[in-house]
């Protein structure tokens, strides 16, 4: 028999945790139809020569709304073995929008996901209005890999309510609207809604983030139309606080999976040096709902996670309400910020009331990265910590003074996150915790985690041997796409789709990350290739072999279905 693709000579690992084993795989029109014991021929034959051959790796919680406009391969997911994304994640996004609310939705993307303005406004190619119109929008454009999208209640609240999103819940007939636009976008394939609870997601003009004021009427009426499709997703960016999940947080997830009737998957477990045993905690919490059947599964980054702020864009301290005024400023008007001793004197507040998410007064994990004058140089690399015993200075003077000398332009990487490999590990094997939290897409000049399958598999495989090969792929393939019912995905069998990648297990890993100027008008971003990942394949297409693109957009739109 003639196939379109015949892979030989692979070590299978099917992502169903099955033990590894060596045979080949055929494809025909885009789906599997052998595997195993395979002959015949094709028009493309690969000799796999012990690679080893898994599932398209999957990824939950990524932030491409905005960029699939100017990069239809989705990069750095691509470049991972990564087939499928879901997007539209933390209730922002670029749909739906009239023309009029551009420069609003861009200014949530800034606050939230730390993407440039003006990259935003010239990069977006905003050719659609309703949510269904952005999603044929970006079929019709064709895409490299497959990605699904929630509808962000950020943008649906804002497209109902104007400016009064940002200031109130809905009342019954902005609901009744909401939910007649949603049900028109679960019905042209969106996978669910997603929305932000955290402090620290503020919105345009400093104002809250639309969804943090959704109430539990507007999301028991979403959910009822989730529960009679009976299809799609929810996720929510949950904690208010750091290593805690509060009884008002909880109520809402319980309250969002009863009504719905569909799993909620929610942020997130991250472990942090000062909050010990805080995750479990949070778990312990949730894990009688669990096993009750309630599917309210928590995510993980299984990575340590070290974010680069300047202090034009001050993310970092976005949740204490000292910072508000901070932010959709002019550089002159954060230096005039800066400069102020009640500015200063409100944010050693903040710091010793705990009100950070993240950022709570470690000034020995914040270090100087980069400035523009040759005076401070002598501070690269260092930390406030250090720099403040050097001046005999109190932290914050010393970070507002050198924001001002460097108008705004100081540059400072945190390292909090996920630091004790030992604690994450535990926190990755915990009962019904999904790999997620990559945020591929956003944070482009902060930080970049889209390898979290090559880390794993490099990692949490190969270097710990914490997980078994067959576990590893497990985790960002079947189990994922169990989480969305995506039945066609994330297993090798035949009648599936042909989403797969082949890679050396003795080499993969993820790349350090690095500088390139490929956004809109030459802006910067932080990348990160992969190693040892030798070929992906997409429907059956071949997306890129040995590192170079094939030159084909392959990727589906993947819409919710009901089983």
């Amino acid at each position: 028999m003639a196939y379109d693709l015949l892979i030989k000579n692979a070590q299978i690992c099917d992502g169903v945790g099955t033990p590894v084993y060596g045979g080949g795989l055929a494809v025909s029109d885009g789906k599997i139809v052998e595997i195993g014991t395979v002959s015949g021929s094709a028009r493309r034959e690969i000799n796999a020569d012990g690679l080893v051959l898994a599932p398209g790796f999957i990824d939950i919680h990524t932030h491409y709304d905005a960029q699939i406009s100017w990069d239809p391969l989705l990069t750095s997911s691509c470049w991972h073995g990564v087939t499928s994304v879901l997007m539209g994640n933390c209730g922002v996004g670029v749909a739906p929008c009239r023309p009029a609310e551009r420069e609003i939705m861009a200014w949530d993307l800034v606050n939230v996901e730390a993407m440039p303005y003006d990259v935003l406004m010239n990069g977006v190619s905003w050719e659609w209005e309703s949510f269904p119109e952005y999603m044929a929008a970006i079929a019709r454009r064709g895409i490299g890999i497959n990605a699904g999208f929630l509808v962000p209640l950020s943008a649906l609240r804002f497209y109902v309510m104007g400016e009064a999103a940002s200031e109130r819940a809905a009342n019954a007939d902005e609901i009744q609207r909401m939910t007649q636009l949603f049900r028109q976008a679960m019905q042209a394939g969106a996978y669910g809604f997603s929305l932000s609870l955290i402090p620290r997601h503020i919105g345009y003009q400093g104002k809250p983030l639309s969804s943090r004021l959704t109430s539990k009427a507007e999301l028991s009426a979403l959910g009822r139309v989730m529960r009679e499709l009976n299809r799609g997703v929810i996720e929510v960016a949950l904690l208010r606080q750091a290593g805690e999940l509060g009884d008002e947080e909880l109520d809402l997830l319980l309250h969002m999976a009863h009504e719905s009737q569909r799993p909620v998957t929610w942020l997130a477990l991250i472990h942090m040096p000062d909050l010990p045993g805080a995750c479990e905690r949070i778990h312990a919490r949730v894990q009688p709902f669990l096993e009750q059947g309630l599917r309210i599964p928590p995510q993980v980054n299984p990575r340590p996670i070290s974010q680069y702020y300047s202090l034009r864009n001050p993310f970092l301290f976005s949740e204490l309400p000292s910072w508000k005024g901070a932010f959709n400023r002019t550089v002159e008007e954060q230096l005039t910020l800066y400069r102020s001793a009640e500015f200063r004197h409100a944010f050693r507040d903040d710091i010793a009331a705990g009100r950070g998410l993240l950022f709570r007064g470690q000034w020995d994990r914040l270090h100087v990265t980069r400035v523009q004058t040759e005076r401070n140089k002598p501070f690269l690399n260092a930390s406030l910590a250090d720099i403040a015993v050097r001046l005999d200075k109190d932290p914050v003077d010393v970070l507002m003074d050198l924001a001002v000398e460097e108008r705004t332009e100081l540059g400072v990487t945190v390292s909090i996150i996920n630091s004790d490999p030992e604690a994450v590990g535990e926190i990755m094997t915990l009962p019904n915790v999904l790999i997620g939290l990559s945020d591929a897409g956003a944070h482009v000049d902060q930080h970049c985690e889209a390898g979290v399958p090559t880390y794993i598999l490099g990692e949490w495989v190969r270097q710990r041997q914490f997980l078994s090969l067959e576990e590893g792929v497990r985790r960002v393939t079947s189990e994922l796409a169990d989480f969305l019912d995506l039945r066609t995905k994330g297993r090798l069998a035949p009648g599936l789709d042909a989403d797969l990648v082949l890679f050396d297990p003795t080499t993969v890993r993820t790349c350090p990350g690095e500088w390139v100027n490929d956004l809109p008008q030459g802006k910067p971003r932080l990348i990160e290739r992969s190693e040892g990942v030798a070929y992906t394949i997409v429907n059956g297409e071949v997306l890129f072999a040995h590192n170079d693109y094939q030159g084909g957009l392959p990727g589906r739109v993947v819409k919710s279905v009901a089983y």
